[in-house]
């Protein structure tokens, strides 16, 4: 049998090597529970006939191609900001996080659990076809095996096709927003080996033909494209910031707060979107001291969170005294907590959880039981691979020594880091997450959640995050949203500290009408505006 802590190593080390090897469209900094992605259980190798090499021609529109990886879309990262062009899918979500259909026509439920889609007809395919329930089913049954959206599939117990439009899909419990997951890209049935998948989208692959994205003749928004055609740019990771200040890459994505940092010289525009990406901390309650819901709580109303935003992290995240996002379409600010003074609120909860600077040497011990005390010292850890983490990391220690805690911060490698919290071999960690858009919690609260590294899950959450997802009302959605909330604060199983944001860079005055999202940078690609002789 294969160790837990093995499988995620060897996982580990296959991502990071397909990372550093294969490049990346954004500088993505692999996560404690690496979103939606699993070893793929095929390998699918670059087609003999593309060329390693590509020269970009004056005037044109330029985006990174990194051809040691596939177009793939269900099961490979490194070229996912070109899936959107490529691909379409059943829905998308737009930059509030809100979903929109694509291909689906409609769709219905009574009860939350069993759902109908009726896929729009007269869909062209890129292979000369047209897009059927086939094609639909076959991609979510791949997606649910392997691939980068696993995570997000996991409630889903069938997807059968009953008609060439209608899809039917079973799901183990209710979920109202399960729509919100269904941003995968389609692919033709039987093509998950393919290098480049039939898709539905604007514009098709070339390969071959000159390293290009060119527009689809049948797509039904064909002539609302701002561009015939699309130039490839094969760079290394260490080329991606000088060829955008060159001129050569017109556009740009990147997770500024990630593992590495694009330093940009030329005057650009940046354009952020929202993510479900949760930084936060976590506990583990092996520590008698932790095992204090008080104290946790306690930790949590220390953190300055603001500061880590703007000053750490200027633009790249929003603050989140909430386990749900400020971006949430039903969140309201009157549930955060209103601390007046952060140090008497600490205070009464340490003092409750009986915790007292008995020696008097500025830090705080805990309750032997017996009436005396004993020290300790919280271990902190953190991927030092990233310096954002770190450097909020020992803000958040230096604040938490001023109100009488003992904090050691340790700055781990990736696998280090990992084999730490598959170990339990922490008190805190500084953790992040991608969330599934339907702000699903139960990786982090519940027992069985792969993110329960502290052993902080309980069962007691189950009902609420079941209550959460199966609300059939606003009213009813906002009522369960406050009460998780609610319980999460109280209880503390982690504490939120931001939701992060991507940056798109563009050329100044080169682009308008863009707004991208989770889903895709180019999901309104129709209403862009490209001044070509504003890219050199």
């Amino acid at each position: 049998m294969v160790k837990r802590g093995h499988m995620r190593k060897a996982i580990a080390l296959l991502l990071v090597t397909l990372f550093f090897l294969g490049g990346c469209s954004f500088t993505a900094e692999l996560v404690e529970s690496p979103p939606e992605t699993v070893e793929p259980t095929t390998i699918i190798t670059q087609p003999s006939d593309v060329p390693v090499t590509s020269l970009p021609e004056p005037g044109q529109f330029t985006l990174r191609y990194v051809p040691d990886s596939s177009i793939n879309p269900i099961l490979n990262r490194d070229n996912i900001v070109l899936s959107s062009l490529l691909y379409e899918s059943l829905f998308t979500l737009d930059g509030a996080l809100n979903v929109k259909p694509v291909l689906c026509e409609s769709w219905s439920t009574e009860d939350y659990i069993t759902y109908t889609f009726i896929i729009k007809p007269d869909i062209a395919m890129s292979d000369g076809g047209t897009l059927s329930a086939d094609d639909v089913v076959y991609t979510l049954r791949q997606a649910m095996q392997s691939g980068l959206f696993v995570n997000r599939l996991s409630g889903v117990m069938r997807v059968e096709s009953e008609e060439d439009l209608t899809v039917t899909v079973v799901l183990e419990s209710a979920n109202s927003r399960f729509t919100h997951l269904l941003d995968i890209p389609i692919i033709r049935n039987g093509s998950i080996d393919d290098f480049a998948p039939p898709g539905s989208g604007p514009y098709v692959f070339t390969g071959a033909r000159g390293m290009r994205l060119e527009r689809f003749p049948r797509h039904r928004d064909f002539e609302s494209l701002p561009l015939p055609s699309i130039q490839l740019v094969v760079c290394d990771d260490n080329e991606v910031a000088e060829l955008f200040d060159s001129g050569v890459l017109s556009l740009l994505v990147d997770d500024p707060s990630g593992t590495s940092k694009i330093i940009l010289n030329r005057h650009n525009e940046v354009r952020f979107y929202n993510t479900t990406t949760l930084q936060y901390i976590g506990y583990n309650t092996r520590s008698i001291v932790l095992m204090d819901e008080d104290v946790r709580r306690a930790i949590g109303s220390s953190l300055d969170r603001q500061y880590i935003t703007d000053d750490i992290m200027p633009g790249q995240s929003l603050a989140a005294q909430l386990a749900l996002s400020p971006v949430y379409r039903l969140y309201d600010s009157q549930w955060e907590q209103m601390v007046i003074d952060p140090l008497i609120e600490m205070s009464a909860l340490l003092r409750r959880a009986g915790l007292h600077d008995d020696d008097n040497d500025s830090f705080l011990e805990y309750p032997d039981g017996f009436g005396g005390y004993y020290k300790f010292a919280l271990d902190f850890i953190v991927n030092s691979d990233n310096a954002y983490k770190v450097q909020a990391a020992h803000r958040i220690a230096d604040t938490l020594r001023l109100y009488g805690f003992e904090i050691i911060v340790r700055e781990l490698p990736w696998l280090d880091f990992l084999d730490a919290l598959d170990e339990g071999a922490f008190d805190m960690y500084y953790g992040e997450t991608t969330l599934s858009a339907d702000f699903d919690l139960s990786p982090l609260l519940l027992p069985n959640g792969h993110l329960n590294y502290g052993l902080t899950g309980s069962y007691e959450f189950e009902p609420l995050i079941g209550a959460f997802l199966s609300a059939q009302t606003d009213e009813d959605e906002r009522m369960a949203a406050e009460r998780l909330c609610d319980e999460i604060s109280v209880k503390a199983p982690f504490v939120p500290i931001l939701y992060k944001r991507y940056a798109v860079y563009t050329p100044i005055g080169a682009i308008t009408g863009a707004a991208p999202s989770q889903s895709g940078v180019f999901d309104n690609f129709t209403e862009w505006t490209i001044d070509l002789t504003m890219l050199k």
